[in-house]
């Protein structure tokens, strides 16, 4: 590993925070309040214990690396060359496949947005040659690239909220009972699944990062600081529509930001959030993109000795993804199949490679 591809743990972070901010506002608070109600504010928080038990298992792990292996690596390390190299092509292939929607899903919301008119797949093709760009470069670039831009991000999210409170009604949000506790778990099964992918697929890129220690109370940390905003997030649009609408809306994130008026002269500034979300579009796209490629590699390039050097897997991986996310979702109707039915359920089978890597590892004395 070269000096100038190796970055620090706070950027890696950044790149699983932006990239997070890109399913979450599809995903949260709608879904999210279709399962709990008007308790749905809660839920992010409820889902803070047992992320931070996976999150402690990643930090084991990150422990336990040598220099310059990252969770691919261990992965092989803990399980052995036959049952590690068929888990990373498994795992490699659903990254195409969620790296697909996610190109898809981020058309859509141009689409939704800006571009009523157009069809998304100009959208699926630049944004999936972008990340095939930044897939050939080096993670380093992308995660100082997330660095700079999470706080810009925040900022605007911060602001927007604050924007937003004098719409806030509190009846929106308050009462709450006793019956509401079991609705607000469920509640939390899509922050699970947004946060579960970013905590173990930036563990792909640990090859990168210099060891050092105090990772674990920094990924805690970073963990109820990305819980806190959900909950905010969810919080603002509940007490501005409600739960009887917010659930009906399909980006009420962005709807809420086309309601504000700033100042009493700059109005309708949906636009330009958009077109900002672009970045956690590309870093996310980027990301899976990143992870599935050296998925695939590690898993076949023992087989294949083109990929097992170089980055020849990136743009095979690329064109898959762009035409898987071509075709997966010919309609709104499928995109939210797929969303809210095929991806969790993919997502959650994905997020495994943490605790069996660990359990196997721990069993096997090679961690």
């Amino acid at each position: 590993m070269h000096k100038h591809d190796i970055f620090s743990r706070r950027q890696l972070f950044a790149l699983g925070a932006a990239a997070a901010l890109s399913p979450a506002l599809r995903l949260y608070p709608a879904l999210s309040v279709r399962l709990a109600g008007k308790g749905a504010w809660l839920s992010a928080l409820c889902c803070l214990p047992p992320l931070l038990l996976y999150a402690l298992l990643c930090s084991r792990l990150a422990v336990a690396r040598q220099e310059g292996e990252g969770l691919g690596e261990l992965a092989l390390r803990c399980l052995g060359e036959k049952a590690g190299r068929a888990l990373l092509f498994l795992l490699g292939l659903w990254l195409l496949v969620y790296a697909g929607f996610a190109l898809r899903a981020a058309a859509d919301r141009f689409v939704v947005s800006l571009f009523p008119r157009s069809a998304p797949g100009f959208f699926v093709v630049t944004l999936g040659l972008a990340a095939l760009w930044a897939a050939l470069g080096s993670p380093r670039a992308l995660a100082r690239m997330a660095r700079m831009l999470f706080p810009l991000l925040t900022g605007v999210i911060l602001l927007l909220l604050l924007c937003s409170l004098r719409q806030a009604e509190p009846e929106n949000l308050l009462p709450l009972t006793g019956e509401d506790a079991l609705p607000v778990l469920l509640g939390a099964l899509p922050v699970g699944e947004v946060l579960l992918f970013t905590l173990f697929a930036p563990g792909f890129l640990l090859g990168s990062v210099k060891k050092e220690p105090g990772g674990a109370g920094e990924l805690a940390l970073w963990l109820c600081g990305m819980c806190l905003l959900l909950t905010a997030i969810c919080a603002a649009v509940l007490g501005c529509f409600g739960a009887e609408i917010t659930e009906r809306l399909s980006l009420p994130f962005f709807t809420l930001v086309r309601n504000l008026v700033f100042f009493r002269s700059l109005e309708r500034v949906e636009a330009l959030v958009v077109s900002l979300w672009l970045f956690p579009d590309f870093l996310l796209c980027a990301l899976t993109l990143l992870c599935a490629g050296h998925s695939l590699r590690l898993a076949l390039g023992g087989k294949l000795p083109i990929l097992s050097n170089g980055r020849g897997i990136f743009p095979l991986s690329a064109a898959a993804s762009i035409a898987l996310g071509l075709w997966i979702a010919p309609n709104a109707a499928w995109l939210t199949r797929w969303s809210e039915r095929i991806v969790p359920i993919g997502q959650g089978a994905a997020a495994l490679i943490v605790p069996i890597t660990y359990m196997v590892g721990k069993g096997k004395h090679r961690l």
